[in-house]
């Protein structure tokens, strides 16, 4: 009885939540089925077995970002922040170029997205950058600073482009700002000026098929075949699995290799085709298990870093939820957001790992206090 309890107090004290690291398990091993599916009717792409590969490989950053003590972001955060900003200056001058987009690096047999994993530094560079302004959060400043902190990002990533990518940097710098407590009428007043600036030079800076994806959710016109043809042939899909599927491998769809990007951004079509209403709740639901949970984490960190960070890649996380369901079920435009942990890629894989590391690392340090019998520490960043 005492093993146990020795067992399970070093478990939480290690950050592992059963619910968490359980939902996230669920998630990719959903996401490998399908990918498998898919990869039997469309035997070139050799998606599956590159995605175990991928998987494998994904061990390191979910290592780095598990055990890398809080303190350590701290006094790397200038390094990080340039190296950040590096990767993708290099996309753009030395990156492979592919549907139009020139979005990745070449890393000998293997394609490396740095506009991904920006998504989880910009998270740590921001936090950290509030988390030594704690006490000026509500000034004007501070909140000016801190998105000057993201606009060269956000600036290199659109250049890509990449459109999608740039609005969900955007909503983690939203999402750690909130959580950071600035006051709502900074907040509301560079939105305005952001909108009406959109406004105003957004078809300028729009590249003519992002605004075609725009338009198309707002058209009912079936004129436009091209522009609606991807998400038509996903939501017929996802129509045709029905309450139970057509079963494991024998989705119609899926044979005829009907919808693009299957294997990607359109994963989900393969879930609700052949495993249905049930197969797609039972998905939902591990996604509601995985970010309720994850919300719950985040409210019981020690400080202030613990929740911007852990709050930051949740968002992340969440928006990718979001537009990627939206995208798949005809009710939001098509933007290039993979589903978490499910769609084929290996930088969204080691994206999301990397989540899962670093809130089970914050977590750990929320439970040190708890269970060596002390008071949380107040601030991790200033551990030495």
């Amino acid at each position: 009885m005492a093993t146990t309890q020795r067992r399970t107090g070093l478990l939480k004290a290690s950050g592992f939540d059963p619910l968490f690291v359980g939902s996230a398990t669920i998630l990719v091993l959903v996401g490998l089925v399908a990918i498998y599916s898919v990869n039997q009717a469309q035997p070139a792409l050799g998606a599956f077995k590159k995605q175990l590969l991928l998987l494998a490989i994904g061990a390191i950053p979910f290592g780095v970002f598990l055990l890398t003590p809080a303190n350590v972001w701290n006094r790397i955060v200038n390094w990080l922040y340039a190296l950040n900003l590096v990767m993708l200056a290099g996309v753009l001058v030395k990156g492979s170029t592919a549907g139009g987009a020139q979005r990745w690096l070449d890393i000998g047999p293997i394609q490396f997205q740095p506009s991904e994993m920006s998504k989880i530094i910009t998270v740590i560079t921001l936090s950290v950058f509030f988390n030594r302004r704690k006490d000026q959060t509500n000034e004007l400043s501070t909140f000016l600073l801190s998105f000057l902190h993201v606009l060269p990002t956000l600036l290199l990533v659109f250049m890509q482009p990449h459109l999608g990518a740039t609005i969900t940097i955007f909503v983690s710098w939203l999402a750690i700002c909130l959580t950071a407590q600035v006051p709502w009428r900074h907040l509301m007043g560079l939105l305005v000026a952001l909108i009406l600036g959109g406004s105003i030079v957004g078809t300028t800076l729009l590249h003519g098929y992002q605004l075609e994806r725009l338009g198309t959710l707002f058209s009912s016109s079936k004129d436009n075949k091209k522009e609606h043809y991807q998400q038509d042939q996903a939501m017929i899909a996802i129509g045709v699995g029905g309450t139970l599927g057509q079963g494991f491998l024998k989705g119609e769809q899926r044979e005829r290799r009907a919808v693009p990007e299957q294997h990607n951004d359109f994963i989900f079509t393969v879930i609700g085709e052949e495993g249905g209403f049930f197969g797609s709740a039972l998905l939902l639901l591990a996604f509601f298990v995985f970010f309720v949970r994850g919300w719950m984490l985040s409210l019981h960190m020690g400080d202030l870093f613990g929740r911007m960070a852990s709050i930051g890649v949740l968002s992340v996380l969440a928006f990718h939820w979001i537009v990627n369901m939206a995208m798949n079920l005809g009710i939001g435009p098509v933007v290039g957001l993979w589903l978490p942990f499910v769609s084929y890629g290996g930088t969204a894989l080691w994206l999301c790992l990397s989540c899962v590391g670093l809130i089970l690392n914050l977590n750990a340090r929320a439970q040190e206090g708890v269970f060596s019998g002390g008071a949380a520490p107040q601030n991790w960043l200033d551990q030495s």
